[in-house]
């Protein structure tokens, strides 16, 4: 009985963090519902082009972005690094996340704060900064 009565605590516990995660990934700001979850990939990165055609699948209980598929790699990302990390949304409809920067140079993770601006229901654009320091756009499309 007592173990009956443990695992539907940890049932009840598992729900509540899990709901929180998917809000996180989820945004309802202006009355339209917007999910990061799934899969998105690189068109543009500028000013230094690369990654573009490498995915990124959201995963909204762990509210963080993995990448799958790397293309143009010439920073030494790996299949399986966490991109984007502590995704949460904000009130004005996009999200604040911790983008993963990699120059080969060193092998510490090298997170850096950045927002996602929604443009339509599959494409958003991630602004921050580059390894130098200087301004970053990416542009990247929901894959299908």
């Amino acid at each position: 009985m007592k173990s009956i009565k443990l695992l539907s605590i940890v049932a009840i516990l598992i729900a509540l963090v899990s709901c929180d995660a998917v809000r996180q990934v989820t945004n309802t700001t202006g009355g339209a519902v917007f999910s990061l979850n799934g899969k998105w990939q690189l068109t543009t990165n500028t000013p230094e082009n690369t990654l573009v055609g490498s995915i990124v699948t959201v995963t909204p209980f762990l509210s963080e972005g993995k990448l799958v598929t790397l293309l143009n790699n010439t920073q030494c990302y790996r299949v399986n690094d966490v991109k984007w990390k502590n995704i949460k949304s904000d009130k004005a409809g996009g999200y604040t996340i911790e983008n993963l920067l990699s120059n080969c140079s060193t092998s510490t993770l090298n997170y850096q704060a950045a927002t996602i601006t929604v443009v339509t229901n599959d494409e958003i654009r991630v602004v921050g900064n580059n390894v130098d320091g200087v301004g970053n756009t990416q542009t990247w499309v929901r894959v299908k």
